[in-house]
């Protein structure tokens, strides 16, 4: 069982390595921003990636129509669900900042952004699933093999085509040579 100190340096120390993570995100966008958030307004970028998914996979333009609604249908919940997460992670640091932060808070607050996150990941998977049933099999086996190997991963997230270690561990810096 972790004691109240190790659990507040813990957590100090996994939001000071995200802080530095999204430092150095932000500078990876266009003209120094991030590019996740540019133009919120200006949905192109999903139509984009379905047009784009739906070409390495010879949709029918019925089928790129259904994948482009149900894309769109998902915006305005996920974006929802994320607020949400950021409020809660801003509730989280001021807790942590005070003299003697409660325990008890701390703990619900972080199970609200447990419960968040599998309600994100059940609608990405309902999503996923949406358009796995529109596609044809010969389509669906492409995309999921596609999916295995790692292609859609983004920002080098996971181990897609930019390297990262299947078990999802650290395996320190890469080095030249």
């Amino acid at each position: 069982m972790m004691t109240l100190t190790t659990r507040i340096a813990l957590s100090l120390a996994t939001f000071g390595f995200v802080g530095l993570l999204g430092a150095s995100t932000a500078q990876a966008g266009p003209n120094g921003g991030d590019r996740r958030h540019a133009d919120k307004a200006d949905r192109t970028g999903k139509a984009d990636k379905a047009e784009r998914m739906c070409a390495k996979l010879a949709c029918t333009a019925a089928q790129l129509a259904q994948i482009k609604t149900i894309k769109d249908a998902k915006v305005p919940q996920m974006k929802a669900a994320r607020d949400n997460l950021r409020k809660l992670h801003a509730q989280i640091k001021v807790e942590l900042r005070k003299p003697s932060p409660d325990v008890k808070a701390i703990e619900r607050l972080d199970a609200e952004m447990a419960a968040q996150k599998a309600a994100l990941h059940k609608q990405r998977r309902a999503s996923q699933l949406q358009v796995l049933a529109i596609l044809k099999p010969e389509q669906r086996a492409k995309l999921l093999d596609r999916l295995e190997r790692g292609h859609g991963k983004r920002d080098g997230k996971g181990p897609g085509k930019r390297g990262g270690r299947r078990d999802g561990q650290f395996d320190g810096p890469r080095r030249a040579g």
